[in-house]
């Protein structure tokens, strides 16, 4: 069965992470996605190798295939004028533009919105840029890295006093291409309103800040930092982390702290803390934190995490495991959801991608094809546009594709 996005065609110039993301997100729900990228491929594809680690299997790296699924891939030599003008035949038979390229790289190419428009006044021409359209770096290069620092993360994760928090890396560049695959479906609907296209604009540093909107919300409208956290302070005792005596952690997530403190009290086997002035309110347990957050850490180091949890679920406690990232693959949860499913890749064979984060009852997503070769897909697109395999000898002689 078809995804909602059944019938759209995407065409992307798209490198990285940001942008490709976009594309897959698009494809995921059934669009059909051509991914246009030079005659030397999109960067993405050595990725691994650039940064030194995990290069991959069979001569793919994992990167950029959970990045490019669901794509054809046609190799083009857009600074030819033939090039070019099987680029502006692809816009001309498709629904959405998606490039991460700079602002102002697709205007020194030719290829910026008010071209395309005003060639093709119904398309939905999405740039997710670094820092957005305005404004004084509208202009400067980014990546993940500048955008989780610039936006804020890095200083609103990790524990008070401690240096700016190292994130893992694609974060950024991953919400950033879900904001602008979210972006465009909301204009794809517009269009249905009212028969125009239009240019949507997101970026990494928008996207990130969105996120943060809890946090950043308290400067903004206080005038005051959110403060960061230190574990063994916590203002609320139990909507904490602890670990058990087989090193494995856990969450208590209690935001109604008086509600669940006669529960948490039994679970730990100490109820004589239900009463104990120093714990019996939000104020005396925020006040003497550091006191109780030790006594629950010596007794949490008394049991394993499974003992933990067989106590918790009878005495209705809100609580989680803190998970290994190998762990969160291999979540029944995560499976049964579709959050990570199983792909049979022509190379790897059956194995497990990063999924979906939403399902639909009648229209499903789904991965239906790996990322593709280089060029893959070149010969099948101009075919398509009505190009004979004389005219596609010619485009190799000249160099125009591969």
């Amino acid at each position: 069965m078809a995804g909602p996005l059944g019938g759209v065609r995407v065409v992307e110039i798209t490198m990285f992470q940001q942008g490709p993301v976009a594309g897959t997100k698009l494809g995921d729900l059934g669009a059909d996605v051509i991914k246009v990228e030079p005659l030397v491929g999109d960067p993405g594809r050595g990725f691994m190798r650039i940064i030194g680690t995990m290069v991959g299997l069979k001569g793919r790296n994992y990167y950029f295939e959970q990045h490019n699924r669901n794509k054809r891939s046609v190799a083009l030599d857009l600074k030819q004028k033939r090039g070019m003008e099987i680029f502006l035949e692809l816009i001309d038979k498709a629904d959405v533009f998606v490039t991460n390229m700079s602002i102002e790289a697709p205007q020194k190419m030719g290829i910026g919105p008010e071209v395309l428009l005003k060639r093709k006044p119904r398309l939905i021409y999405a740039q997710a840029s670094g820092w957005g359209r305005k404004g004084p770096d509208a202009n400067q290069l980014s990546f993940d890295y500048t955008g989780i620092g610039r936006s804020g993360l890095m200083m609103s994760s990790g524990e008070r006093g401690s240096p700016p928090a190292q994130v893992l890396p694609g974060l950024g560049d991953e919400l950033g291409g879900m904001v602008c695959a979210w972006a465009v479906c909301a204009a794809l609907y517009a269009r249905e309103k009212t028969g125009k296209g239009q240019l949507v604009d997101t970026s990494l540093m928008g996207s990130v800040i969105c996120m943060e909107s809890l946090v950043l919300s308290a400067p903004a409208i206080l005038g005051q930092e959110f403060p960061r956290e230190i574990r063994v302070e916590a203002g609320n005792p139990i909507y904490n982390h602890y670990r058990a005596k087989d090193d494995k952690w856990f969450i208590l997530a209690h935001l109604q702290p008086d509600r669940y403190w006669p529960n948490v009290c039994r679970a730990l086997g100490m109820p004589e803390l239900e009463h104990d002035p120093r714990f019996n309110s939000i104020e005396a347990r925020g006040e003497n934190a550091r006191e109780l957050i030790a006594i629950m850490d010596a007794r949490f180091a008394t049991k394993t995490r499974d003992q933990w949890f067989e106590i918790f679920k009878k005495e209705g406690l809100i609580y989680s495991p803190v998970q290994t990232l190998t762990e969160v693959v291999d979540d029944p949860q995560s499976l049964d959801n579709n959050y990570v499913t199983w792909f049979d890749h022509p190379v790897f064979g059956r194995t497990k991608m990063v999924g979906f984060p939403w399902d639909y009852s009648h229209t499903p997503a789904s991965i239906r094809r790996e990322a593709p070769e280089l060029g893959q897909h070149t010969e099948e697109i101009l075919l398509e546009l009505g190009y004979n395999w004389d005219d596609i000898t010619g485009l190799k002689t000249e160099g125009v594709i591969l």
